[in-house]
């Protein structure tokens, strides 16, 4: 037998071997192990969701850069088609041992959970680790119960109105009240800014700016809700106001300015939230809102940022050579052709997608506390325009006022065949609307009874699984001073709008068409 000394220094050679041995193996199998997975734990719909690959063994770092590896998104087990027909996305090397890339959330994709899986590369199945991601829904301000809306588009001093009201007795502004209450309406929402401003350098219309305060302390007197919003994009006049970038179209081959302001300039929502937030700030005031959130004109400026930013887009191989304008001209073409499906879904989806992080950062900038109001044009569920109402929600919007006006029989059916099936009643709050105008409803026989028809329509079939809850009616001033009434007059249109409140505070198993 040996001494003790040399027996505990074998001892604890062995111990220091065995040791050593488990540390390698435990660095070979964290070598071994794939991460796959997002970048946060949850998304909503206006987003690009970050996948990342993480690996560190330099055979398959070898084996990536030869050939990157593809990823497709699963849910239920089942691969997911994304916008833009996009079922599989390629991730890029960002960093060694990491590769990455954006997924964008499909249109209204269903809320729940999602997994990430690597294409074509079984070999790797026991040593991958995929984590899931959740998309989810932001929960709206509870919708007014009843919700029906008055809407007046008008900019001139409203201090000094003289109208005639419900009963023929001429008064002042009073009778816009007394009008909102004839409609059967609880809430008016009024314009509280546009641009220009009647001064040289003016941004905002401000002949209402102290007035609104009485306005609304005056609605709340009477229990009608008050609201006010700001048109953020379109202005009224070519003449260029406060500095701002203005949205290109392209004429002749060439881009030129148009009169919206460029979903790109950050000093429109700066001047936005100045307006805005003394109301905001009002307890007089219900609601707040934003109408022209959206593209409105043009939008080839934003050529760059599309391709830099939106998954999947096909840029030309001479991109990165090409000038900011030959950028705008390619994309105005890309458009207009219309024959390339996939990539105006992808324009649409990502025009959306920045007029949501617009009403992100100024409902957050409002103090979030106070509902947001949003006007949506409707064709093709306001996708052609750049807006999709489930984007909306989840940025902010709590009532969005849908658009249903400009439009004949036939496209407002097509219309109403977009709409129906494409969100349910927990998605988004929508509140159905339509203009007192004959001229808007082709000057159909029926006057105010076509405009009761559609709305009627609109309400039962906005959703799939319901009729909508609210209401809308634009706009007071085309109903008492400037609008195109036929032989109905103002009296006409106001007992059908009447019906429709009436209709949309019936329960469903007491309402008759």
């Amino acid at each position: 037998m040996g001494r003790p000394g040399t027996r505990l220094a074998l001892l604890a050679a062995v111990a220091a071997l065995g040791a050593g041995v488990f540390s390698w193996r435990r660095r070979e199998a964290r070598r071994r192990v794939v991460t796959l997975a997002a970048e946060r734990l949850s998304y909503l719909h206006y987003d690009l969701v970050g996948l990342r690959l993480t690996e560190s063994d330099p055979a398959l770092e070898r084996e990536f850069a030869a050939s990157p590896p593809r990823v497709a998104v699963l849910r239920g087990g089942v691969p997911v088609t994304t916008v833009g027909g996009i079922r599989e996305t390629t991730l890029r090397r960002a960093a060694p041992g990491v590769w990455a890339a954006k997924w964008p959330v499909p249109w209204n994709a269903p809320a729940g959970e999602y997994l990430p899986a690597l294409v074509g590369r079984g070999d790797l199945a026991g040593r991958l680790r995929a984590a899931p991601f959740r998309v989810a829904r932001r929960v709206p301000a509870p919708l007014p119960r009843p919700f029906v809306v008055a809407t007046l588009e008008e900019t001139g001093a409203l201090s000094g109105l003289r109208l005639r009201g419900p009963d023929g007795r001429v008064e002042d502004w009073r009778a816009l009240l007394d009008w909102t209450q004839a409609l059967g309406a609880n809430a008016l929402l009024v314009l509280a800014g546009r641009s220009p401003g009647r001064r040289p350098g003016q941004v905002w219309d401000d002949s209402n700016a102290e007035f609104l305060p009485v306005l609304a302390r005056a609605c709340r007197r009477r229990g009608i809700l008050f609201g006010a919003y700001a048109m953020y994009s379109l202005t009224t006049s070519t003449r260029p106001v406060g500095g701002y970038e203005y949205a290109q179209g392209v004429r002749d081959g060439r881009p030129v300015p148009t009169r919206a302001i460029s979903l790109r300039d950050r000093r429109r929502a700066d001047d936005v939230v100045r307006l805005l937030k003394p109301l905001a700030a009002d307890p007089d005031v219900s609601f707040v809102g934003l109408d022209y959130i959206r593209n409105a004109l043009g939008g080839d400026e934003l050529a760059s940022d599309f391709v830099a930013e939106m998954p999947g887009v096909p840029a030309p191989p001479e991109w990165p050579r090409l000038s900011r304008a030959e950028r705008e001209v390619w994309l105005a073409r890309k458009i207009a052709m219309h024959e390339d499906a996939a990539f105006l879904d992808a324009w649409d989806w990502w025009r959306a997608r920045r007029a949501a992080l617009l009403v992100r950062e100024i409902k957050s900038r409002l103090g979030g506390t106070k509902p947001l109001w949003a006007f949506t044009l409707t064709w093709d569920r306001g996708w052609q325009h750049g807006q999709d109402p489930v984007m909306m929600n989840d940025a902010g919007v709590d009532y969005d006022g849908l658009m249903f006006y400009q439009a004949d029989k036939a496209q407002y059916a097509a219309m109403m065949r977009d709409w129906r099936g494409y969100a349910a009643r927990g998605d988004v709050q929508l509140v159905p609307g339509d203009i007192f105008d004959w001229d808007l409803h082709q000057k159909d026989p029926a006057g105010p009874a076509e405009f009761g028809r559609r709305l009627r329509l609109a309400v039962d079939s906005v959703y799939r699984d319901g009729p909508a809850r609210a209401v809308f009616f634009h706009d007071l001033s085309r109903l008492l001073w400037r609008g195109r009434l036929g032989r109905w007059g103002a009296l006409g249109w106001a007992a059908q709008a009447r019906e429709l409140s009436r209709y949309v505070q019936t329960p469903v198993p007491e309402r008759t068409r």
